[in-house]
């Protein structure tokens, strides 16, 4: 069971990507007033209830889904803010959790061309192409990274 720091610290962790910033332990501790050994320890938590994921070499946030913490090829943007998803996937959920129009971007592994849809009023404007997921669903968290 999560404690209420565990919760603040992903809620902090979330805030903080939603506004379009880098979630690291060092950010957070400050945003909470908290020291850095207990958002670290809340992150590890976090990440062992797969509320979150760390980068193995960093130990930093690298996933608080659907957000990126880290540049990928699925960018999602809307006005004048922008975001990174985790997969194609992802890149559909900020629009929802943000609550905004926007317009998903990203580039055709097979040719390289860009791919790009919008999404307003919470619905997909104008559906095309095919999103291929490598890994079945059920398999997702054995390498969350690579999936």
């Amino acid at each position: 069971m999560l404690s209420d720091l565990d919760l603040r610290v992903r809620h902090a962790v979330y805030r903080t990507l939603a506004e379009g910033g880098t979630p690291l332990s060092a950010t957070i501790a400050s945003r909470l007033h908290i020291p850095i050994e207990d958002v670290r320890g809340a992150c590890g938590r976090l990440h062992d209830a797969r509320a979150l994921v760390l980068d193995p070499h960093s130990h930093e946030v690298w996933m608080a889904l659907p957000f990126s913490a880290t540049p990928t090829p699925f960018r999602v943007e809307s006005g004048d803010r922008a975001w990174f998803a985790n997969c194609a996937w992802d890149m559909f959920g900020i629009p929802v959790l943000m609550r905004c129009d926007a317009r998903a971007i990203t580039t055709c592994e097979d040719c390289a061309a860009p791919i790009v849809y919008r999404i307003e009023g919470g619905q997909l404007l104008d559906p095309h192409g095919v999103v291929h997921f490598a890994v079945p669903a059920a398999q997702w968290w054995n390498d969350i990274g690579f999936t």
